[in-house]
């Protein structure tokens, strides 16, 4: 194909005589499972056209469907797969046993060529990029930082029992990690909170994670249960050691009260059987910043740390003034923290910097005029109505939902950005129910858009 395309550049009558000698229809299958089998195909001495293909089983030669690998999956374009738009992801009409899934096969219409299977081939359907959940609308403490506004909250609403049962039914369906119990509140509050982590299915635990911010007293039952329990992760908030910079970060907090949870989570673990992998996330500020290599160290080597994860803080309308100016990190201080940390390579510390910084700036030149000032921010446009199948821009994830769950049952689907670049916003609303009123999740999966 390196000839063709070379052929194709400078003399492309040429190319396409070469092309078709060659085998021009290349791809791959990507994903096969007992409900849903994805990848791609194109053309490449045609890439316009959209190749039309057939899923069978080789044993019986049953065709289970025909159709066109006219997907657009992200990263295809950037390997030089045409426009990008060669995928395929297809539910499949029936059940496939085991045997069955075996002897898939996709081929070529046109000349019966079959795809062969990636290197590595997603066997299990798991149409969830993520299922996110708040058990509580609540927290414990009122961070200046925090990204969700708690002026005027004043009472706590717990997600029921009902909801909850109806929620972990779509835990087979969510990769590892990927079924939150907490987004923007403390799940701790939850007075069934142990109860609630037990009702997911011990197979499916490893699909859980939580934030919490260790700061409220809790039973020796729950770190016991929590260090036996086989949820795949916790994140723990911690932004310092010195307890006068830890209470004011972690407004309402008493650095006592957390130190002894923290040892009384860690023991437990040392003695659990399956505990969770434990993640610690800081975020930084002037008050904070040059402890925070230190500390990374600290939490890897003393603290049972997998994972540290340093962020910048969204500009939200209702954090304090004064805390931004005297909080808010400048460029060059993010940038020491960056060299700081640059030794910890693998993804075991991830540094998350405002957008922009470290970046060349472009200075104006006397011929080239300087931009206005932006004018204010307008408030936020109302999110759009719910989009049709094909009306979903290309970068969006064929298959592959997102669902964000409240306390009160309500669920929203929404198409997940996939692409380099996510533009704004990442995602799509398809539709809004009650969680409740779902009967078989993977049929009402199987009734979503692709």
């Amino acid at each position: 194909m390196r000839l063709a395309r070379t052929l194709f550049r400078r003399f492309p009558r040429i190319g396409r005589e070469v092309a078709a000698h060659v085998a021009p229809h290349q791809g791959y299958i990507d994903g096969v499972s007992h409900a849903h089998v994805t990848g791609w195909v194109c053309n490449f001495a045609d890439s316009t056209e959209r190749v039309t293909h057939e899923v069978v089983l080789e044993h019986t030669n049953e065709v289970l469907l025909t159709a066109k690998a006219d997907r657009f999956l992200p990263g295809l374009k950037e390997l030089g797969v045409g426009d990008g738009a060669h995928g395929f992801y297809h539910r499949l009409p029936r059940r496939l046993s085991q045997a069955e899934q075996d002897q898939l096969r996709v081929r070529v219409v046109s000349n019966g060529k079959k795809l062969a299977r990636a290197t590595t081939v997603a066997t299990v359907y798991q149409p969830l990029a993520f299922f996110i959940m708040d058990i509580v609308d609540n927290c414990n403490l009122r961070c200046p930082f925090c990204l969700y506004n708690y002026e005027g909250v004043n009472k706590t609403n717990l997600m029921t029992e009902e909801t909850i049962d109806a929620a972990v039914r779509f835990a087979p369906y969510a990769a590892d990690g990927a079924f939150w119990y907490s987004c923007l509140h403390e799940p701790t509050m939850h007075p069934r909170f142990s109860e609630y982590l037990r009702k997911m299915p011990p197979m499916e635990r490893r699909t859980i994670f939580y934030t919490t911010n260790l700061a409220r007293r809790m039973p020796d039952e729950y770190y016991e249960m929590l260090a036996n329990s086989g949820v795949h992760h916790i994140n723990v908030s911690i932004e310092s050691l010195d307890p006068a910079i830890y209470e004011r970060m972690r407004k309402g907090a008493r650095h006592r009260i957390f130190k002894e949870n923290w040892d009384i989570l860690l023991e437990a673990f040392r003695r659990g059987k399956a505990p969770p992998k434990l993640r610690y996330i800081m975020m930084a500020y002037k008050a904070n910043f040059r402890e925070i290599p230190s500390l990374v160290e600290h939490l890897l080597t003393e603290r049972g740390g997998s994972e540290i994860e340093v962020r910048y803080t969204y500009d939200e309308a209702h954090i304090p003034t004064d805390f931004k100016k005297s909080e808010y990190l400048d460029d060059d201080e993010w940038l020491w923290l960056r060299d700081q940390l640059a030794h910890r390579t693998g993804g075991t510390v991830m540094l998350s910097m405002p957008p922009g910084v470290g970046e060349p700036k472009v200075q104006p030149s006397s011929e080239q005029p300087v931009a206005p000032e932006p004018a204010a921010a307008e408030p936020a446009a109302p999110e759009p109505p719910p989009v049709s199948d094909r009306d979903t821009p290309p970068g969006f994830l064929p298959g592959r939902y997102g669902m964000r769950l409240i306390w009160n049952g309500q669920l929203e689907v929404r198409r997940v950005w996939g692409g380099s670049g996510p533009p704004t916003p990442s995602e799509v609303l398809l539709k809004t129910v009650d969680v409740r009123d779902i009967g078989d999740p993977e049929a009402f999966l199987a009734s979503l858009p692709i």
